[in-house]
C-alpha cells in the first residue's frame, strides 16, 4: 500500500513538473510568436495587393459576422493622406480536412482578385498541404547536370489561380481548361475550403465597399500612373 502511495505522490509531481515547464514556455514564447504573426500578416498584406510601398492600411471592423467571426478589412491607400484606393484586403476562414485554413485575399477596387497568400494550414501533407506548394519544373537530373532553371520567387501555383477572379467565377474544378480553380488532386476538401472562404469573404466586402461606384471612398488607380490632386503630387 504503502508504496502504491508513493508511486502515485511520484506520478503526480512528475505530471506537475511537466505541466509547470509547459506553461512556463508557453508564457516565454507567446509574444514573439504573437508578434511574428502579426508581421507575417502585415506583409501578406502587401503581398496580395498591387503596392508600389509607402501604402497606408486603415482597418475597418465590420457589426457583421462571416464563418462565426466578426468580419473585418482593411482598406489599402496610396498613402496617409488617403486619396487613392489602391485595394482592399481581408481575412477568408475555410474549413479544411484536418484544420482551418486561412488566407490573406487582396481586392482591388472593380471586385476582382489582385493575389491570395495562406498564411496558415495543417493539412494532410502532400495532399491538402499542396495548397502552399511552390510546383518546380526543375528535375532531379537537371539540378545534378547544372541545367536547373532558377525558380527566385516562384509562387504556389494553386494560390496564383486566384488572381483576376471575381466572386461569380470562384469555384472549384477537376479538369484542367475548365473556368475556374483547379483542385489539388487528391485533396478536394481542401481546394473546397480555400475557394468557397474566398468567395464568402469577397461576396461581403464587395457588399460593403461597393464596386463601381461611390462607395469605394476613392479612386483607384494602378500603381505607376500618374494621379494628380489639387496640390498637384503624384
Amino acid at each position: 500500500m504503502g508504496s502504491y502511495i508513493r508511486l502515485v505522490i511520484t506520478l503526480t509531481a512528475i505530471a506537475a513538473a511537466a505541466s509547470f515547464g509547459l506553461s512556463a514556455v508557453y508564457n516565454a514564447t507567446h509574444d514573439i510568436t504573437e508578434e511574428y504573426k502579426r508581421l507575417e500578416t502585415e506583409n501578406a498584406r502587401l503581398e496580395v495587393l498591387p503596392t508600389e510601398g509607402g501604402e497606408y492600411f486603415e482597418e475597418t471592423v465590420t457589426d457583421q459576422t462571416l464563418d462565426g467571426r466578426q468580419f473585418v478589412y482593411y482598406t489599402a491607400y496610396a498613402s496617409e493622406t488617403r486619396e487613392v484606393v489602391r485595394g482592399y484586403t481581408f481575412t477568408a476562414y475555410g474549413k479544411g480536412y484536418s484544420s482551418t485554413i486561412e488566407t490573406i485575399v487582396g481586392m482591388v477596387p472593380d471586385g476582382s482578385i489582385a493575389g491570395v497568400k495562406i498564411i496558415s494550414q495543417k493539412e494532410t501533407p502532400g495532399l491538402g498541404a499542396k495548397v502552399q506548394e511552390v510546383a518546380s519544373s526543375n528535375t532531379l537530373w537537371a539540378v545534378i547536370a547544372g541545367r536547373g532553371v532558377d525558380e527566385t520567387g516562384a509562387l504556389p501555383w494553386f494560390q496564383e489561380q486566384y488572381k483576376l477572379l471575381r466572386a461569380a467565377d470562384l469555384r472549384v474544378v477537376k479538369n484542367p481548361g475548365e473556368d475556374g480553380v483547379l483542385a489539388i488532386t487528391g485533396a478536394t476538401i481542401s481546394s473546397d475550403a480555400v475557394t468557397d472562404s474566398v468567395k464568402r469573404g469577397l461576396t461581403m466586402l464587395v457588399s460593403i465597399v461597393g464596386v463601381g461606384d461611390e462607395s469605394t471612398d476613392g479612386v483607384w488607380v494602378p500603381p505607376g500612373d500618374a494621379v494628380e490632386d489639387e496640390g498637384g503630387e503624384g
